[in-house]
Order: structure tokens, then C-alpha cells, then sequence
């Protein structure tokens, strides 16, 4: 969730870029750079990191070194993925020659066998990161190419993955070639001003004319004007947009808030969190800081650690991991698992969850963990995190940024981390054959696709939250996977909407809490094809029997079941684990549905913090 912006012709000037950047920083990032050109010194690049991530710093270098009236220049902010936040993994990247310079957004999945492939031809590198490839194959195709943009083209179809990215060149430095596949970019323009951005906000009061780019496609922009050509070579359309918006509503690229805008993004969180983790070898591959197998193997027991939603991703995990490795897997409360002397030892595996990595609770549980001389994992999306360091190995969620501080598109990329890991134990284990391991990371690559099928529930979700607003009592109930789903529901609906919320596994409905249930009383059941659907249809019935309203979400095939005043929502089945990254995204749109239509920010639900640093 990188932000990029590029420049070119009459007006192009450094301050363009730095502002642009600053316009970018709600994508949240840990290093920032710019390279310009001009006529008098080629290349010139700044990049801070390492903490020094002020745009404010990076202005200050500029202003020392270098005019403000550049040929062209192009701007980036980084959220590491590949590469930890430091100066030499910063964008822009060169190649060998230092003629081509880049910028990227995404994640190029087969980089590994793409770099060794380039070292063995000679290139070296400077950075960690999937990006500098990008740059290396550029140089590699640049002399058998009449022109960047087939040098760019040639590149692009050696590579996997959703991505955008700008390249320049001192060959013709007024010239910017952008490539779009499955990430955001745009061009836009001010009489002979050009520009590329990942956002509208970058550029937005600097252009008065905004066009999009379609996937797959690649632009050539330059003083004189910008074409999209498709990977033949075929020139295509730009599409212009017409953009009214506010610089604030820009940020939330049209969206009300950053919750809805975060909802949406699940399916690209997921993609970039799971997919690329297959190496040549067909063996799955977690991250750079990763215990080597033979540790692993010798791991019997495994530990989760997490808090609130976190918690609810682990829950989830459990299953899993018990399911597919046959070994006993425990959970708690991270601010719990210190203080009740845990049974662990050096062949238990512990994995802490956080979407910081900054956790205070998460990081103690951690340290206790490792004075225990438990193997140590950490499952975080931020790289360079205190839990990250601390960690024996890393996996990382790669969700980008999440500003709204109730968890949604982190929590199921959670999850879907925590899958791969899954697999990736049983593997090693043994208890899966190598290519079940790999039919069943396919199908989880595959989820993306699924969660675009659910966001088209969000009007209907909509109008069953307007519906319900005058009810003061929630009850969320589920079985196997589908109980953290429910606990993750009722602590939404808390979190955002301040309504007494409670989620039960559906069998303790006789235990107690079916002693609550009434006319007043709203009931949603998590009812997907899991392995107790059947059971959790007995437990409908239990319900329907003291005539609270009931709300049932199941597979679209099951949308029968329903009778009289009764709400359905329907999302398409899945494999049983898999099934809560699917089923939780309706109820976060409920409990999302709910706060706006009682006039609550869903963005700043009061008395939460997006981090909790304090015990």
C-alpha cells in the first residue's frame, strides 16, 4: 500500500513531489524518496528512512541540494513488504547502469527466482526488495527493445503478481512509462504538466483533468502528452474521470470513511498476504526471518497469542492448525499468558498475533515466551515492529496501511496468513501429502475472488442495519469456525455502535443464554456449510422458538431456510476453514451499517486506540 507520484513537462517541479507525498501519507509508510532529473546532473535521488520518515526532512534535503525546476521526477512512500524499512530498501531503486529508476506499488510473487536468475547474469543488488528486480529486468531486456515501453512490456510479462509501477530513464528523461496490473494508478494533466499517481490526492490541485488506467494496460507520458497501449503494443483509450471531490474525501478515494473504504479493500489485503508464497520447488514460503524446517519439525505443541480481534483470527487458527498438523494447539489472552505460568518448552512453537506488532500485551506474552525457550513467531503487518525483531521468525500480513481503528481487512488477512502457516506445518509434519498442501493454498489463493462476491451485500446489509436500529440487544452465535466469527461480529457491533453485544458458541444456547431471548431480542446466526451445519440448523430452531429476530447468514444455496420476518445473507461456500474470512466480512458491515445509522463515527469509536502500547 505504497503511494507514488510522478512528473513531467513545463511545470514540473521537486515541491510537486514532496507535496504529493504529504497528500499520500494517510497510505501510511516507513521510508520516502524522490529522484529527479534535469539537465546539469542526471539523476539526483534522496531517501530517508530508519526512523527519519518526516516528508518534512526529506523537503529539507531537497532544498539543500538540489533546484526546485527538474525534466521530470518521480516520488515514493513505502509500506515494507520485501525488505525491512531501512535507506537501501527505500524507492526509488536503480538498475546496474543507474540509468533506469523506479517506483512500485504491489508485490512482485516470483521475485525470488527472478533475482537469481539475474544474478547468475551478472546483476548485482543493493536493496531487499521484490521492486529493484523490477528495475534489473528492465536493464536486461533494455537493449533488444526499440524503446522503454517494450523494454517495460518485454519485463512485465516475466513477472507475477498485482502491481503498479513509473519508471524513467536518462535515455529520454522526460519520458515516464507507467504499467497497471491489479493496483491503483492514474494520469492526469494541467496544460503541458503531466503526472502518474497511485491517488487523486496526490495530484488533486495541481491538474484539471484526471484519467484512469486500465489493468494490464501501460501509459507513455511526457510533455506532450500521454497513450495507454496494451501488452501487444495496441494502443488503447484513456478513460477520463471526472473528480469533484475534497481533498479529505479524496484520501478515502470516494469512500464516507475509512472503514468502508478498508472493507473494500479486503480482497486485494488477502491477495497480497497469500498469494506468491509457492517457490520454484513448489514448497510453500513464508518470509525472510523464518525458522529453517528443521526447527519446525521438532515442534509438538503450538501457542497462540493475541488480543481482541487478533484473538478471533487465532481462534480460527486453532482449527486449523490442529486439523491439518494433528498436534495440540493452545490459545489465551495475551495480557493472560504471563501470569499463569504456561506449560511451554523449546519444542513448542508460539505465535503471536498483532496488526502493529506493537502490542504491549502481545510483546510481553512474547518475551515470556522466548525466557521460556519457546520457538517464536510473529504474525504482524507492520515490518521492523518491535514484535517482528523480537521474533525467532516473521510472517508478515501484507494488508497495508488500516486507519479506522476498528480492524477489518487486517483481521482477514489474519487469518489467511495464519492458513498458510497452517499448511506450511502440516507439511512439514507430514500429515499432508505435498500436493494436498498445494491444492488447498490454491484454493485459498482463490478467496479474493469470493470476498468480491460478497461486497455485493452491502446495500441489503445496509438496509437490515436501518431496519434494526431501534434494537438494544445482539446476540452472535456460531459452531466450530463459525464461533470466533460470531464473538468477531458482537465485538464489531460493541466496538462502533456501543450496543450490548454477546457472542456464544451455539450449543451453550441452552446453558444460559437462551434465558435471554424474546421479542426484543435480535439473534444472528453464523450458519455457512461448515462441518456442523446441521447442528447449528438445530440450534435455528431453538431460537425461532422464542421469536426473537432472526438474522441467518448461510451459503446462497441455503437461502430457503428462512420463513416469515426473517433476514437471510448469502455468501458462497467455501472450504470449511476458509469459510470465516468470507462470513465475517457481512457482519463487520453490519456492525459498520449500524453505527452510521445511529450517527456514530465508525471511524473513532470512543475510548479505543489503534494501538494499545499500555498495559
Amino acid at each position: 500500500m505504497c503511494g507514488i507520484i510522478a512528473v513531467t513537462g513545463s511545470g514540473a517541479k521537486v515541491e510537486i513531489l514532496t507535496t504529493g507525498l504529504k497528500r499520500l501519507e494517510y497510505r501510511g509508510y516507513d521510508s520516502a524518496g524522490i529522484i529527479t532529473v534535469d539537465a546539469a546532473h542526471g539523476f539526483t535521488r534522496y531517501r530517508v528512512a530508519n526512523g527519519k520518515t518526516s516528508l518534512h526532512e526529506l523537503e529539507q534535503e531537497l532544498e539543500a541540494a538540489s533546484s526546485n525546476e527538474i525534466l521530470a521526477g518521480i516520488g515514493h512512500t513505502r509500506w515494507a513488504t520485501h525488505g525491512g524499512p531501512t535507506l537501501f530498501n527505500a524507492h526509488p531503486h536503480l538498475d546496474c547502469t543507474e540509468k533506469i529508476a523506479i517506483v512500485h506499488n504491489g508485490i512482485v510473487e516470483n521475485f525470488r527466482e527472478l533475482k537469481e536468475q539475474l544474478g547468475h547474469n551478472g546483476h548485482l543488488f543493493s536493496s531487499e526488495t521484490d521492486t529493484e528486480v523490477i528495475a534489473h529486468l528492465i536493464e536486461e531486456q533494455r537493449p533488444f527493445c526499440s524503446s522503454l515501453l517494450e523494454a517495460v512490456q518485454k519485463a512485465s510479462r516475466l513477472m507475477r503478481g498485482a502491481m503498479s509501477f513509473v519508471v524513467m530513464s536518462l535515455d529520454d528523461p522526460t519520458t515516464l512509462v507507467g504499467f497497471k496490473r491489479m493496483a491503483p494508478m492514474m494520469v492526469a494533466s494541467k496544460g503541458d504538466t503531466w503526472f502518474i499517481a497511485s491517488d487523486i490526492p496526490a495530484i488533486l490541485d495541481r491538474a484539471d483533468r484526471f484519467f484512469q488506467v486500465e489493468d494490464e494496460n501501460f501509459v507513455v507520458v511526457d510533455p506532450l502528452g500521454a497513450k495507454a497501449f496494451d501488452e501487444n503494443g495496441s494502443e488503447r483509450d484513456l478513460v477520463e474521470l471526472h473528480a469533484n471531490w475534497t481533498l479529505d474525501a479524496a484520501e478515502r478515494s470516494g469512500y464516507d470513511d475509512f472503514m468502508s473504504k478498508e472493507i473494500f479493500e479486503q480482497a486485494a489485503s488477502l491477495r497480497d498476504t497469500v498469494v506468491g508464497r509457492l517457490d520454484a520447488s513448489q514448497n510453500l514460503v513464508l518470509d525472510e526471518h523464518l525458522a529453517d524446517t528443521d526447527l519446525l519439525a521438532r515442534i509438538n505443541k503450538v501457542f497462540i497469542v493475541a488480543c481482541g480481534t487478533s484473538y478471533h483470527a487465532g481462534m480460527v487458527a486453532k482449527y486449523a492448525i490442529e486439523h491439518w498438523t494433528k498436534m495440540p494447539v493452545e490459545l489465551d489472552i495475551s495480557s493472560e499468558f504471563r501470569y499463569r505460568d504456561p506449560v511451554v518448552d523449546e519444542r513448542t512453537l508460539v505465535v503471536a498475533v498483532s496488526q502493529s506488532g506493537e502490542t504491549l500485551d502481545t510483546l510481553a506474552a512474547l518475551h515470556e515466551a522466548k525466557n521460556l525457550g519457546a520457538q517464536t513467531l510473529a504474525v504482524c503487518n507492520v515490518v521492523g515492529s518491535s514484535m517482528a525483531r523480537l521474533a525467532d521468525s516473521v510472517l508478515y500480513t501484507r494488508a497495508g496501511p488500516e486507519v479506522s481503528v476498528a480492524s477489518t481487512k487486517t483481521h482477514t488477512a489474519q487469518i489467511g496468513a495464519l492458513m498458510v502457516l497452517a499448511l506450511h506445518l502440516a507439511r512439514i509434519k507430514g500429515q499432508l501429502y505435498p500436493q494436498e498442501v498445494i491444492d488447498l493454498y490454491l484454493e485459498l489463493c482463490e478467496l479474493p475472488n469470493k470476498i468480491e462476491e460478497v461486497l455485493q451485500v452491502w446495500d441489503s446489509v445496509a438496509a437490515l442495519a436501518s431496519r434494526l436500529s431501534d434494537k438494544q440487544r445482539f446476540y452472535f452465535i456460531g459452531r466450530h469456525v463459525g464461533y470466533p466469527v460470531a464473538l468477531e461480529g458482537a465485538l464489531k457491533l460493541k466496538e462502533i455502535s456501543y450496543l450490548p453485544a454477546e457472542g456464544y458458541p451455539a450449543g451453550e444456547l441452552k446453558h444460559g443464554p437462551i434465558a435471554m431471548l424474546d421479542e426484543q431480542a435480535v439473534v444472528i446466526v453464523v450458519a455457512t456449510r461448515t462441518r456442523l451445519y446441521e447442528k447449528i440448523m438445530s440450534n435455528v430452531e431453538e431460537v425461532r422458538a422464542r421469536k426473537p429476530f432472526l438474522v441467518i447468514l448461510g451459503n446462497q444455496q441455503d437461502e430457503g431456510c428462512i420463513t416469515g420476518s426473517e433476514e437471510f445473507i448469502a455468501v458462497p461456500r467455501v472450504h470449511p476453514l476458509f469459510a470465516p474470512i468470507i462470513d465475517v466480512i457481512p457482519l463487520q458491515m453490519f456492525a459498520y451499517h449500524m453505527a452510521k445509522s445511529l450517527g456514530y463515527d465508525p471511524d473513532r469509536p470512543r475510548n479505543l486506540a489503534k494501538t494499545v502500547t499500555v498495559e
